[in-house]
């Protein structure tokens, strides 16, 4: 059985794939030849052969359209492969702002020394929306704060959360959480799913934060909501239309550029080494981890892939 690779991979990468999967299963490009798996990164891969199993490196599946993808080719997204990073990444969002670090940093060097009140995160909740790889990962630092974690999610558990829903119990959290993490994948059920009457439950002093994809969220009614409520924040590693911020200049919003997910070698080194082992058991008839359900896909033509 072949793998095909076809793009440019960096030498440390190569060698995690050979090590894993065997040099002489792997078709490197600019080699091309018949293989019955590729490994993608983008939307730009071949659509004139029937591969069996397509696997991305990404952990989102939003960037492929899956309309001209035959039914019985298996796709296989890198769920969970960045997690850590973006755990990571959504409570330095958290802490700068609740610890008002850039504005104590700008102030000072401009030599202002002027003291503000902080927030604690001791005794706070938590709401996670998506309780996969990131959600878990981030209950796990939430809790080692001393903080109270409701979760949503399908189907894992774990002694992190204190509480755990399904969709049905949105309303709660949203009306109970101090802060809330969007960890969600992006799918024709989750695309808009906090809107208006979503964001009227919110608390008027909540964080939201979100290291999943924008458009889960209503561009509109958030940017009204953060508008009216000052006291409120929105902290994203996403935003509609990127590299664009169109609406995005306001003291509540804070956004960084679609780096939670981490761009170091470490972080790549993992995700593909993740990959890789995902075919590696398909090779050899085993289960697959993390199969997308395409009917439940939704397809973004997108200027910036991500995670």
């Amino acid at each position: 059985m072949k793998l095909l690779v076809p793009f440019e991979l960096d030498e440390k990468f190569k060698r995690i794939g050979r090590e894993i999967v065997g040099n002489d299963n792997i078709i490197w490009y600019p080699d091309d030849g018949a293989a019955e798996i590729i490994l993608v990164r983008g939307n730009d891969f071949p659509r004139d052969r029937k591969f069996r199993l397509i696997q991305t490196v990404s952990a989102g599946t939003d960037h492929i359209d899956f309309s001209n993808i035959p039914k019985e080719t298996m796709v296989a997204s890198n769920a969970g492969a960045f997690s850590v990073s973006a755990a990571e990444h959504a409570f330095a969002l958290i802490l700068e702002r609740t610890k008002r670090i850039s504005i104590f940093e700008n102030e000072t060097r401009g030599g202002v020394y002027k003291p503000h009140p902080t927030r604690l995160l001791y005794g706070k909740t938590m709401g996670i929306i998506g309780y996969g790889g990131i959600g878990s990962r981030s209950a796990l630092i939430a809790k080692s704060l001393g903080m109270r974690v409701i979760a949503i999610g399908r189907g894992h558990r774990d002694i992190n959360a204190d509480v755990f829903t399904d969709m049905d119990g949105l309303d709660s959290l949203l009306s109970t959480s101090d802060i809330i993490l969007l960890s969600i994948p992006l799918t024709n059920s989750t695309r808009g799913m906090i809107g208006e009457e979503q964001l009227k439950k919110v608390k008027r002093d909540c964080i939201i934060v979100n290291v999943a994809r924008a458009e889960i969220v209503k561009k509109e009614a958030l940017l009204k909501f953060v508008d009216s409520n000052k006291d409120a924040a929105y902290l994203t590693d996403v935003w509609w239309g990127e590299p664009r911020l169109d609406d995005s200049n306001r003291d509540n919003v804070v956004i960084t550029p679609h780096v939670a997910g981490g761009l170091s070698g470490e972080v790549m080194e993992f995700a593909y080494r993740r990959a890789f082992e995902n075919i590696r058991q398909f090779m050899e008839g085993k289960t697959v981890s993390n199969v997308v359900k395409k009917e439940e896909s939704l397809y973004l033509d997108r200027n910036k892939i991500g995670i």
